[in-house]
């Protein structure tokens, strides 16, 4: 039976308390302007279970969202001014409906990533009555009482770091119910970063790469699992002398990036130079420092490159790369993200013929969401049993997240098809992954028990020094 999501309801939840005049504008930051205007999903599935029921539950998610918006009241808003502003009218966030044909297993136990966009709001975010808007949330209902909640979240003001801040507070005003507004007067207040703290240059206008890179084309999208296991071995494998100790992102990013430069090499029959960008965490490397909760898009970038014409590339080779372009960050590379002058030059050279973006080099774009708690998304009738983001947003993208247990890897690897058919079947990779294996059964796997009881969101979100981020 194919699967069909139907849309039983529409509605705007707006801020629970109107928004200050004085707070109505807000100016992006130089770094929100450079971010694309689209949307990031984030995709939470829960099993049946709990004391309320399927009106109850929804009474209790809009209620709450409602309460929230107050806090983060730019998330009701509206995006103008050619993307460079959002007005915080208290127009609100859509919140969608809907129920689905079948039971929560057949979707987790026989998994079609393309289909998961049925759980999203994205023919209502494409509609006329959403333009600009921020926020939309679709909850989905299964027969067997099981659920769903997927929200688009705009790029133009949110990284990972600031969707998990905000699902953090909306979810604790849940679980709190009557006593709600005691628990938001003991929540870290969000930081909207504005252009006054990252300002744009002077007639700045934002330029979109236009080489033919890839990067922005049609792909197909797997996913693979690596359990906590492999990633030890995987680990050992990747550790040399220039890295004694990779981190499991440095690890398993090398890896798949090694296995899709391989892939490239051997449908073109040419090897090109390859470019991994990684995106990095600002917050704790901005000065002064910036709180965990600061909202907006707050990346750097790293972008090893591997050379052109080389011969089969080790793993211990990328592994090294990545972590050289980290301790050059760490050192310095930071510091032209808040000279708006120096970092516009900067990212000339990565729309310029010969940068990054060049068709003479493959540019793949990497993103971590492992350490950022999703797992911990309690509303109040448990955590959820399985969590996806990314979505395909672009091609040559790899999405690493977190397996339940917090000890393995879940990755999402957008690849032209050409591409893709090699790179599934590359030895090296199999050794340490595995595609599309039942959620269910990575959901279950050994050490799944911790989940829910660990760091909070933000504790969880900025424990390392330099944290790679998503974009």
């Amino acid at each position: 039976m194919a699967l069909s999501v139907k849309i039983i309801s529409e509605e705007k939840i707006r801020p629970s308390s109107p928004t200050p005049d004085t707070q109505k504008h807000l100016k992006f930051s130089f770094l929100d302007q450079l971010a694309l205007p689209v949307y990031v999903p984030v995709l939470l599935f829960y099993a049946p279970g709990g004391d309320d029921n399927q009106t109850s539950k929804s009474h209790r998610l809009k209620a709450s969202l409602s309460k929230a918006l107050a806090q983060y009241y730019p998330f009701a808003g509206r995006v103008q001014d050619n993307n460079v502003s959002i007005h915080c009218n208290d127009e609100g966030a859509i919140y969608v409906e809907a129920q689905v044909n079948c039971r929560l297993s057949d979707v987790l136990n026989q998994l079609n990533v393309d289909s998961l966009n049925q759980f999203l709001p994205f023919s209502i975010a494409s509609s006329d009555s959403a333009k600009g808007c921020i926020l939309l949330v679709q909850t989905t209902s299964f027969q067997c009482g099981g659920m769903t909640i997927g929200l688009l979240m705009s790029h133009k003001i949110t990284d990972a770091s600031s969707i998990s801040s905000f699902i953090n507070t909306w979810t604790a005003i849940a679980v709190a119910g009557d006593g709600s507004n005691a628990t938001i007067s003991q929540l870290p207040l969000p930081e909207f970063i504005r252009d006054s703290v990252l300002q744009p240059p002077q007639d700045f206008q934002v330029a979109t790469p236009t080489s033919d890179t890839g990067i922005h084309a049609k792909g197909v999208t797997k996913r693979l699992v690596l359990k906590g296991s492999k990633i030890t071995a995987l680990k050992a494998k990747a550790a040399s002398a220039r890295v004694e100790q990779p981190t499991r992102v440095e690890a398993v990013a090398g890896l798949i990036w090694k296995c899709a430069i391989a892939a490239s090499k051997s449908t073109s029959g040419v090897s090109k130079a390859s470019v991994l960008g990684q995106a990095v965490n600002l917050r704790k490397r901005l000065e002064p420092n910036l709180s965990d909760t600061s909202i907006g898009n707050l990346l750097g970038f790293i972008t090893p490159e591997t050379k052109a014409g080389a011969a089969e590339i080790e793993l211990q080779e990328v592994v090294g790369l990545l972590r050289e372009g980290i301790a050059e960050f760490k050192k310095s590379g930071y510091k032209k993200y808040q000279d708006t002058e120096a970092y516009l030059e900067f990212f000339k050279t990565m729309t310029d013929p010969d940068g990054p973006y060049s068709s003479d080099k493959n540019f793949y774009l990497c993103s971590s969401w492992s350490r950022f708690g999703f797992y911990e998304t309690d509303f109040g009738w448990g955590c959820p049993i399985w969590f996806i983001g990314g979505l395909s947003m672009f091609s040559n993208f790899f999405l690493l997240m977190d397996t339940r247990d917090g000890r393995g890897i879940e990755a999402l690897v957008t690849l032209s098809e050409e591409d893709m058919a090699v790179f599934q079947r590359d030895e090296d990779l199999l050794a340490f992954a595995s595609f599309n294996p039942d959620v269910i059964q990575v959901a279950d796997s050994k050490g799944s028990s911790r989940v829910c009881e660990g760091k909070s969101t933000s504790e969880v979100a900025v424990g390392s020094d330099v944290q790679v981020l998503s974009v």
